[in-house]
């Protein structure tokens, strides 16, 4: 079970809240730039039970030791899955197009081959994304599938793929406050924080110049825009389910955000089963440290509620 013994895995199935803390590290292997994969335990594999894969995309600039804690704890539940870590770097901000597809592309190379490829019924893909930058990765990742050149056909002759997703503290607004907030989630030296202002302000003046010079969003309308979009993948579930996971007290990702976010959805694909897990008082991404047992149940209840009718019964 890659590092994670039996009588772990058990004792997290029943109680969600375990710590990962103390847990055995999990064996990532490399598979691409900023991309880690730990490969799931296939003895059993059931497909209504636990997702093919698992995609973390973590927040801006978090360093993968603390996203594999996310990935422990998606292991404990889920033993036969392969967990993919994606991480988020501030640069990706001001990297062009190109360099952002060819990032995500061994990601929708191993997505073509193990899931649209795949027989019926061989499982989903469950997507866990934190802060806008997990967000920001999430819908480049969705372009790159859905140009994939001569892999279309197999994406457009692929029945409806089962999905969940996790949405934690995202989306932002456009406004340069989340520029900076996004930029600085990963920075905790007080110093760095205030002297990153400087950089910060004159980005955010030549996107928002690009995005006028070039017709397009700047890049949190884009974000908003993207998870508004009733298939997150191509070819998913329709109506796939979602949890939006925020707080009262976010000062980077405020909830009216979040809830303006939700209301357009709601408007637009009424049939999106959406929940709300909305915290009183975690800061931004902490809700999961706040109360982990509340995190990962709300974890659980999403994909829970992805399962095809017959499974359910």
């Amino acid at each position: 079970m890659h590092g994670i013994n039996a009588d772990t895995a058990m004792d997290a199935a029943k109680d969600p809240s375990i710590s990962s803390v103390n847990a055995p590290r999990i064996d990532l292997q490399r598979l691409g730039e900023d991309i880690h994969i730990c490969y799931g335990n296939p003895t059993g594999r059931n497909s209504n039970i636990d997702p093919r894969v698992i995609i973390c995309f973590g927040w801006m600039d978090a360093p993968l030791r603390v996203l594999e804690k996310y990935a422990v704890n998606h292991r404990l539940i889920w033993p036969s899955s392969d967990i993919i870590i994606v991480q988020s770097h501030s640069a990706w901000i001001w990297s062009g197009e190109k360099k952002r597809t060819e990032t995500l592309r061994p990601l929708a190379s191993y997505l073509l081959s193990t899931v649209y490829r795949s027989p019926r019924g061989s499982g989903g893909v469950f997507l866990h994304v934190l802060s806008n930058g997990g967000g920001f990765q999430l819908i480049t990742l969705s372009k790159v599938l859905a140009s994939s050149g001569s892999e279309s056909d197999t994406i457009r002759n692929r029945e409806n793929i089962r999905l969940a997703t996790v949405l934690d503290s995202t989306p932002g607004t456009g406004e340069y406050s989340s520029l900076l907030s996004t930029i600085r989630t990963g920075v905790k030296s007080a110093g760095v924080r205030t002297i990153l202002t400087v950089p910060v302000s004159m980005l955010y003046l030549v996107l928002r110049a690009r995005s006028v010079v070039m017709g397009e969003g700047n890049l949190f309308t884009r974000l908003q825009s993207g998870l508004q979009a009733e298939e997150l993948l191509p070819r998913t579930m329709a109506q796939a389910p979602r949890v939006y996971i925020y707080s009262a007290t976010d000062s980077m990702v405020p909830a009216e955000s979040v809830e303006k976010h939700i209301s357009i959805l709601t408007k637009s694909s009424p049939l999106v089963d959406i929940e709300t897990e909305k915290f009183s008082d975690s800061q931004h991404i902490l809700h999961e440290r706040k109360d982990p047992s509340r995190y990962w149940n709300a974890v659980r209840r999403v994909w829970a509620r992805s399962a095809p009718a017959r499974a359910k019964l």
